[in-house]
Formats: structure tokens, C-alpha cells, sequence
């Protein structure tokens, strides 16, 4: 017979089902498994209660997007990019993003703009402002 002990950190009933065995953790992997729908309805309740992104006036970029934006997004979320020759067209895609953000900040050059991709916007524009002034620094 197992021995089994109350888990403080464990999930209440509206996330098992009859038939589970042990009750959803949110601090530990269980031992053997969660169905998919309940992690999902887990992972779903816990964000509804964060704010609107909508209406977040702290970022100074929306949070809306196009559906086509979210789509390609979606459509990338398998891909590694760290492996670029697995990947060779979203790796151009990449390099032709990273163009573009050069030219936005004056870079020299025809599409020959060295750069790396990342997670956010946010951290693209602040890395080409950092090489900008360092650019900056070495010429005065």
C-alpha cells in the first residue's frame, strides 16, 4: 500500500477529475503526468486573473497585433534558431529583420548589417542603441 501524504503546494478539486490520483501541484512535476486539458485550464485560470495587456499605459508599444502576425508567430514557436541551417529561409527572414533595424538607426552598408534576433523588440532596439554609441564613442 502507498503512503500517501497531503501535498500543501497541491491544486483543488475544479483541476483533477474523478479518476485522477493524485491532485495537480503547482510547484512539482508530477510523478505521472497531467492531461493536457488540465494543465492548459491550470495555466488558462491562473493568467486570467493578470491585468488587460490592452490597456497596460506603462510600454510604449501596443500589445495588439494582426492575426497574420500571430499566426506567423505561431507558426515559428517549433523552430530552433540557434540551428540555421536547419532553418535557412526564417534565417534570412532574421538577417533581412536585422537590416531593418540598422537602417532605422542609420548603419552603413546595403543589407550587410551585422546583428543578432531577439526575444522582444525592445531588446533589438536597445542593443542597436548600445552599438550605436559605442560606434559613437570610438569616432569622437
Amino acid at each position: 500500500m502507498h503512503n500517501i501524504q497531503r501535498d500543501e503546494s497541491a491544486v483543488s478539486a475544479p483541476y483533477t477529475r474523478a479518476l485522477d490520483v493524485e491532485p495537480v501541484s503547482h510547484l512539482l512535476i508530477p510523478e505521472h503526468g497531467t492531461r493536457p486539458e488540465v494543465a492548459y485550464r491550470y495555466i488558462h485560470d491562473d493568467m486570467l486573473l493578470d491585468g488587460n495587456s490592452r490597456l497596460n499605459l506603462a510600454t510604449f508599444v501596443t500589445t495588439w497585433m494582426e492575426p497574420e502576425a500571430e499566426a506567423l508567430m505561431a507558426e515559428a514557436f517549433d523552430k530552433n534558431m540557434i540551428d540555421k541551417d536547419e532553418y535557412p529561409k526564417t534565417a534570412e527572414i532574421e538577417r533581412r529583420c536585422v537590416n531593418m533595424v540598422a537602417h532605422l538607426f542609420n548603419a552603413p552598408g546595403d543589407g550587410d548589417s551585422v546583428g543578432v534576433s531577439t526575444i522582444g523588440s525592445s531588446e533589438a532596439v536597445m542593443l542597436a542603441g548600445l552599438a550605436m554609441k559605442w560606434k559613437w564613442r570610438q569616432r569622437r
